[in-house]
């Protein structure tokens, strides 16, 4: 156990390591449109949100409901706002939403497209300006994705936003019913409408990211914004995000194991089971064998020591000749030579080690003077070093 530990601090300092490079990293940006009031990203409305309030200055009640799970709670005069991709309520849910409208509320819906029952009662389609052919370059655009938008109640001659999907309104039915026109593309394509419905009135957005902080906070496109929600009254207003995220529930494959009463369980036996495997396995099964180091080699440490004391002691001489007793005892062993300094030695030496005769005599001259000294210099063990270096 006590070996596993260094095992563990390792695993343990590496799990404190990825949390608090995931808690301290940059996160990345999210830009999915998800048109919540309280979303923050390109993509969000919260910028449309603190626009409404502000302009408005009446109470805004957010919610993640379908007009039909709040009828009963809904007055008669409240405004009702939907920012989606696709707006296609059901039966039941239309109905609801055109009831109201009908006894004295006013309707914001904005999306790419329009479908179901919401659709057909209106008669109302919406085009993407590239399918339809419209996506020309303009004289006065700077590029064929710009969005141009006029509004007749604005001084401005347009605002413009770099969008991806550009739609429009139209009617495939000779009995339009009568919608007027609140703002229109570069196309002089309807974006926005209103249509009187009952006592209240419907506007009709096909534009939706218009609505979003990414292009609220550009230049001051926001003022287009404000001039489309200014055609709702000052009164309190019900926003519904159920159109574009649903419930917002978390919708991931855990969430569904858990609420299946056999798999909740069969998911609950696979943890115990693998902390019990985890808690069992984590003693070994046999002792811990030692280590037996095999002797080690100290020859050339205790060389070391012998040569770093002579040295220390500046006894130049007395290395001196430890090295000529090792050079006379290799020429002996290596070369079979008998160790009697003559002439006969210096020749059979000189031949058989391949050095000239005449560095052969300067060696031992070296070696002679050397024995008959009382002291030499450090000079000197240096160039008898380099002399003997010769024959090896």
């Amino acid at each position: 156990m006590k070996g596993d530990r260094k095992y563990i601090f390792i695993l343990v300092s590496l799990t404190v390591i990825m949390v608090l490079v995931q808690l301290f990293s940059p996160k990345p940006i999210n830009w999915t449109p998800t048109y919540l009031p309280n979303d923050k990203a390109p993509f969000g409305a919260y910028v449309t949100d603190r626009l409404f309030t502000g302009f408005f200055d009446t109470e805004l009640i957010k919610n993640n409901l379908t007009f039909y799970e709040f009828a009963d709670t809904l007055p008669d005069h409240v405004n009702i706002i939907s920012i989606s991709d696709a707006f296609e309520p059901d039966p039941s849910a239309t109905k609801v939403l055109l009831d109201k409208v009908a006894n004295g509320a006013n309707a914001f819906i904005s999306a790419n497209r329009f479908g179901g029952t919401f659709r057909d009662t209106l008669g109302l389609f919406t085009q993407d300006v590239y399918f339809g052919g419209l996506a020309q370059p303009m004289n006065d655009q700077k590029d064929t994705t710009d969005l141009k938008i006029i509004s007749p109640i604005s001084k401005k001659r347009g605002y413009y936003y770099e969008l991806s999907n550009v739609s429009f309104f139209f009617s495939t039915d000779s009995l339009f019913l009568p919608a007027f026109i609140i703002s229109t593309n570069a196309w002089n394509k309807p974006v926005t409408l209103r249509i009187p419905w009952g006592e209240g009135s419907i506007l009709l957005n096909c534009t939706p990211l218009v609505f979003t902080n990414n292009y609220l906070l550009e230049k001051d496109n926001y003022e287009y914004a404000a001039l489309t929600l200014s055609g709702l009254p000052k009164q309190t207003t019900w926003w519904t995000s159920y159109y574009q995220v649903g419930r917002l529930e978390n919708q991931s494959e855990l969430r569904y194991i858990l609420s299946v009463e056999s798999l909740r369980w069969a998911y609950y036996l696979a943890i115990i089971g693998l902390l019990l495997f985890i808690l069992f396995e984590i003693k070994r099964r046999q002792r811990i064998i030692p280590i037996v180091r095999p002797p080690q080699n100290t020859t050339l440490q205790f060389v070391g020591t012998i040569s770093n004391m002579y040295f220390q002691a500046r006894d130049h001489k007395a290395i001196a000749e430890k090295q000529i007793t090792f050079f006379i005892d290799q020429a002996r062993t290596k070369y079979y030579l008998p160790t009697e300094l003559n002439d006969s030695f210096l020749e059979s030496l000189a031949k058989k080690s391949n050095v000239s005769l005449e560095d052969t005599r300067k060696l031992f001259t070296l070696i002679q003077f050397i024995h008959q000294s009382y002291g030499i210099s450090e000079h000197t063990l240096w160039d008898l070093n380099q002399q003997l270096e010769k024959f090896k």
